[in-house]
């Protein structure tokens, strides 16, 4: 009895192209997925204001106060018309050379971006208050 290994055996070349295809797709994985981290770090090392609505906040389209220098505001907690009538009130105690950090019972967090000269070309203001926040930003 002889068995003839030649005809018996499959080939060993069967699997080439779904290695070729395996190989493909993994090469595309690791060149693709990067990408979306590589975008979202540039866009984060932008040198000016991006506005955004943190997930769980509510976007105050309409709200704007001190003839639109403050706007794009967003909510968490509260309702669109207290963010409205809370930048209001910022806005009236805005004007001096500093910013303000409280407001009717409200702490504000305050960030500023800087022109070539050093003056302030706009802000992003996180205000809480009791578990209320709101989120605005002002833009020359």
């Amino acid at each position: 009895m002889s068995i003839d290994h030649e005809t018996s055996r499959s080939d060993s070349f069967a699997h080439a192209g779904r290695q070729a295809r395996h190989a493909a797709r993994r090469l595309r994985v690791a060149l693709g997925a990067p990408a979306p981290l590589l975008l979202a770090a540039a866009l984060a090392l932008a040198p000016g204001p991006r506005y955004d609505v943190p997930r769980g906040y509510t976007r105050c389209p309409d709200a704007k106060a001190w003839h639109g220098f403050f706007k794009w505001a967003s909510e968490h907690g509260t309702s669109c018309r207290e963010a409205q009538r809370f930048m209001r009130a910022y806005a009236d105690k805005a004007g001096g050379d500093k910013l303000p950090t409280r407001v009717d019972g409200y702490r504000c967090k305050v960030f500023v971006w800087r022109n070539e000269d050093g003056d302030v070309y706009a802000s992003r203001h996180t205000c809480t208050r009791s578990g209320a926040t709101v989120r605005f930003y002002g833009e020359v």
